[in-house]
């Protein structure tokens, strides 16, 4: 009977000798790895200062422990209180805000002391350290990023294994991401930005880096606009001679601006296909107003290209705008058409003569009765639109004061135009003679 007691006496000494270990792990890390047999938490971090690590200990079996907390140090080569970090009768116990280094934890209880656990703990980090757009570099064509960042090495001194590098990438592998709007630009550090983007406020391009465990760093560089982009409209498009023709210049960033404004399609011996169709030796001539106005005295159709000039101190850089392939500003050409009947019977329809005209320059109308007598005439050398010749051209039907007798009167009209007679190699004015019979009706409804 002693024997068996004594049996179970030291079973029981044995059972309760057994070291129970702490669970120690970082729930908050952003990576965790082995090497070597020996735990890496990695914390990212903003800067080489910043304490962003964490460890939390766990009773193995729920019930209530007391932890003690220690780090080690390098300088004694051996592991020293963490201060402040014994706490009591608790199932769970966490300490925050560390720096790098190796931590180890051990419980205790009333009847019990566990076995220490171990687990290093790394705060990761990347700075830039450099980004810029020097100035020598920015053309009207491109311009160079310059920039460079560092990073925490994550190399440790193992009290068991010695120098440990937990860094497999070279600088050149990590991801590096340039970005405008959320566009991709580049991948690469420093890159050759082409094709400058016109602004009147700087443009930012936003650097992104990240490196294989997750950290990563933002940063940004502004870009100060060298180029214009030019661009315009013109109001209206089309109309009768003489057109005026205003335009609205909605180019930016710009000092000073070249409109362009060609002859005639008529006058062009020549298009270059390669630039999009666009006439070669036609500038009529050039203007430097910011929003010019124009009169076309001339019916045809009709190119404008703008020029806007950036002046920089490293050259000054220009934005060249045509017209569209196949738009144009379109001078209608020269129109006579002349009625056979009018019924100046006061009833408010047809009750007058008009002559209906587009784009004339000069108009003579002389209209006879049966016996040659002249009964209306109307002539302008200078005419400006159609309303000059709805306003002075019209016959009511009216000879002095008295009225027209009903009948049939003959008209004979003379014009030129304001467009060319293609037929003319000289390319003069399109000149005409309309004749023709006007039947006056009083009675007809």
């Amino acid at each position: 009977m002693k024997r068996f007691q004594f049996f179970v006496l030291c079973f029981f000494i044995m059972v309760i000798s057994v070291p129970v270990s702490a669970q120690l792990n970082a729930p908050e890390a952003d990576s965790s790895l082995t090497r070597y047999g020996e735990d890496f938490h990695i914390f990212c971090a903003t800067s080489p200062m910043q304490a962003n690590g964490s460890l939390l200990a766990t009773t193995f079996d729920g019930t209530n422990a007391t932890f003690i907390w220690e780090k080690y140090s390098q300088v004694s080569a051996g592991f020293e209180p963490f201060t402040g970090t014994i706490l009591e009768d608790s199932v769970t116990s966490e300490i925050r805000n560390l720096e790098d280094g190796l931590y180890r934890v051990r419980i205790e209880t009333e009847n019990l002391t566990g076995e220490w656990e171990e687990a290093w703990v790394l705060n990761n980090w990347i700075r830039v350290t450099k980004a810029e757009i020097p100035d020598s570099t920015s053309t009207c064509t491109n311009f160079e990023i310059e920039a460079d960042f560092e990073y925490a090495p994550l190399e440790v001194n193992s009290p068991t294994q010695g120098e440990i590098s937990l860094r497999t990438q070279e600088k050149e592998e990590f991801f590096v991401e340039w970005t405008k709007d959320g566009e991709l630009i580049r991948r690469q550090l420093s890159p050759d930005v082409m094709t400058p983007v016109a602004s009147e406020t700087p443009v930012r391009y936003d650097l992104y880096i990240e490196d294989d465990f997750g950290c990563s760093v933002e940063d940004f560089v502004d870009y100060v606009s060298k180029v214009p982009e030019s661009a315009f409209e013109a109001s209206p498009m089309e109309g009768e001679a003489v057109l005026t023709v205003e335009f609205a210049n909605n180019s930016i960033n710009y000092d000073s601006t070249y409109w362009f404004f060609y002859k005639d399609d008529y006058f062009i011996p020549g298009k270059d296909e390669q630039n999009g169709d666009e006439a070669v030796d036609s500038i009529d001539f050039v203007l430097y107003e910011d929003q010019p106005v124009h009169e076309y005295k001339r019916s045809g159709e009709y190119r404008v290209k703008l020029v806007t000039v950036k002046e920089n101190e490293t050259g000054n850089c220009r934005d060249t705008l045509y017209m569209e392939p196949g738009t144009f500003i379109n001078v209608l050409p020269s129109l006579v058409e002349v009625p056979n009947f009018f019924t100046p019977n006061g009833d408010n329809m047809n009750d007058e003569f008009v002559v209906k005209t587009q784009s004339l320059k000069s108009m003579n109308v002389t209209i006879f009765n049966r016996w040659g007598g002249q009964v209306h005439s109307w002539k302008n050398n200078n005419i400006i639109s159609s309303e000059d010749t709805y306003a002075h051209s019209i016959w009511d039907g009216q000879i002095g004061r008295r009225l027209a007798s009903p009948g049939v009167y003959y008209y004979v009209i003379k014009y030129e135009g304001r467009d060319i007679d293609e037929e003319d190699e000289k390319g003069r004015p399109v000149k005409g003679t309309k004749t023709g019979f006007i039947h006056l009706f009083r009675d007809k409804q």
